[in-house]
């Protein structure tokens, strides 16, 4: 499934955990989560260690992707 989601998103790289963690954080990021939440939610025992890895959406190619990944709800997948 995550294929035909990459696909549909024009992201040729492979799927993840590591971009499934990424999207889900950023997905309620901007949805207006508390950093609390997303602590708990990705299992860090540190604020910390969760303000450092939010810090990394920063990044150009991870916040043009997870851009992409909130636009997905406007496409429909089809079924095999």
């Amino acid at each position: 499934m995550d294929e035909k989601i990459f696909a549909r998103l024009g992201y040729d790289k492979r799927s993840s955990t590591i971009v499934t963690r990424h999207s889900f954080s950023t997905h309620i990021l901007h949805s207006g989560a508390p950093k609390e939440l997303i602590q708990e939610s990705l299992g860090h025992l540190n604020i910390k260690t969760t303000e450092n890895y939010l810090d990394s959406f920063q990044k150009p190619v991870v916040r043009e992707f997870a851009e992409k990944l909130l636009s997905f709800k406007n496409y429909k997948l089809k079924a095999n």
